[in-house]
């Protein structure tokens, strides 16, 4: 019994010498992360070995207090083919007592770099009416034509050389001011040229007391604007601000069997034409379509005496749309969806709209060129009719898609042959044809 106690209060001993050689924390400060690498999957964030968030392209991590020591931040990312995460790069940082640290991915995502924004935390009085703001430049592609002039002011201010709050250059970080908390616009235009407008945003109000970071970002494919902003308070909600000059576009697709060729109109009275003689498997390139609600008028093709089809979308700023008419008479309706245009640089990403209505479900394959897929795993199973399937991630090559019945390997339609590389955005279509027993597979045109 002694030698157990006496086993006990050694153990007890170098523990509490163990806890004596540690640091004491005098405090803690904030810590957070932003993807600006264009082209980029989703980025893990770690502190040491802790996943503490995730960010994809034009995102942030979530703010994290952590005690005032020297940390070891980690980045990692997905690469097919690798049967675990990548770390694509690390950062050691010290942590201050009160301070606000952001380390920003730029680059591309397989050699990133890591840049580090600090600032103070900011406590507040409660009577405030001002918040604290700074602009950021990560707009790398935006940028090669030279830096940017940023105007924040309120709705109806036209922006007018040496009334810019910033000019930033790639990589710039402006330092913070305090405004009061009202209603603006954010204009960005070419340095020195306050008529060539990048971006202009609906008024958006901001609360105050906050302090408020806002990065410029490239914008990807999946919208019509050439920026992307990002508004990141202190207290962890973002907002996306929208670009009132990014239009949006339309795409029309007829993959209605028995549907007459038609004439397309936007307006009840059929004086407006905008889309003629569209066929069965017709697809059309980007429209401009208005913004808000809109309807639209399918008739016989030189006929207005006759409607075949009436539908209506809401349309907001900076989005593509595809508008496909599938089904059959008694059955005829309007699928309008957000299409997957978002490139990423490392694989390239496919996507398969169902629109055959003779198969409410179906399997896809997606093998290599010339393999048989007697021995092949799906690559979407149970596909469901006027369902676009998830972007699936490909590396660069030589595949052939096949369409099946469900749960079995018996082909509908296929091989369909497809070329990728990195980066690519495959759009495909399954299209009726005249025997319910056979289907079309073909590419929506990259825009």
């Amino acid at each position: 019994m002694k030698r157990l106690i006496l086993v006990f209060a050694l153990m007890a001993v170098a523990a509490c010498t163990s806890e004596s050689n540690l640091p004491n924390p005098t405090g803690k400060g904030t810590i957070r992360a932003i993807n600006a690498m264009a082209g980029s999957p989703a980025v893990g964030f770690r502190i040491e070995e802790r996943l503490i968030g995730s960010a994809a392209f034009q995102n942030v991590t979530g703010a994290t207090r952590w005690d005032d020591f020297s940390f070891i931040f980690n980045f990692e990312a997905s690469f097919l083919g690798e049967l675990t995460v990548r770390r694509i790069a690390s950062h050691t940082q010290k942590i201050d007592d009160g301070r606000d640290y952001t380390l920003v991915l730029t680059g591309d995502v397989a050699t990133p770099v890591v840049s580090v924004w600090e600032g103070n935390e900011r406590e507040w009085n409660g009577d405030e009416t001002i918040f604290e703001v700074r602009f950021a430049n990560v707009a790398e592609q935006a940028s090669v034509l030279g830096p940017i002039d940023v105007y924040f002011a309120p709705d109806g201010t036209a922006p007018v050389d040496g009334e810019q709050i910033a000019t930033l250059d790639f990589g710039e970080i402006m330092p913070p001011i305090d405004i009061e908390a009202i209603e603006y616009v954010l204009t960005i235009t070419r340095a020195g040229d306050p008529l060539d407008i990048l971006f202009q945003s609906v008024p958006a109000l901001f609360v105050p007391q906050v302090k408020v970071t806002i990065p410029i970002f490239d914008e990807n494919e999946q919208g019509t604007a050439s920026l992307s902003v990002l508004a990141i308070n202190s207290l962890g909600g973002t907002a996306r601000l929208v670009d009132a000059t990014a239009d949006p576009t339309i795409r029309f697709i007829q993959a209605s069997i028995d549907l007459a060729i038609s004439d397309v109109y936007d307006d009840e009275m059929l004086t407006n034409l905008i889309l003629s003689d569209h066929a069965f498997g017709d697809i059309t390139d980007d429209m401009p379509i208005a913004l808000g609600q809109t309807s639209h008028f399918y008739t016989p093709a030189g006929d207005t005496s006759a409607v075949l089809l009436e539908s209506g979308l809401v349309t907001t700023f900076n989005t593509h749309s595809n508008w496909v008419v599938i089904g059959t008479a008694g059955n005829r309706f309007v699928h309008s969806f957000l299409p997957n245009r978002g490139s990423i640089s490392i694989y390239a990403t496919i996507q398969i709209y169902q629109g055959a209505f003779s198969n409410s479900r179906v399997d896809i394959y997606i093998v290599d060129a010339g393999v048989p897929i007697d021995d092949e795993n799906t690559a979407l199973f149970n596909l469901a009719f006027s369902v676009p399937s998830p972007a699936l991630a490909y590396s660069a090559g030589s595949y052939d898609v096949y369409v099946t019945l469900p749960n079995e390997k018996t082909i509908l339609g296929g091989p369909f042959p497809i070329d990728v590389v990195d980066g690519d955005v495959v759009e495909l279509m399954i299209f009726d044809t005249v025997d319910p027993a056979v289907v079309d597979i073909r590419v929506i045109p990259t825009q």
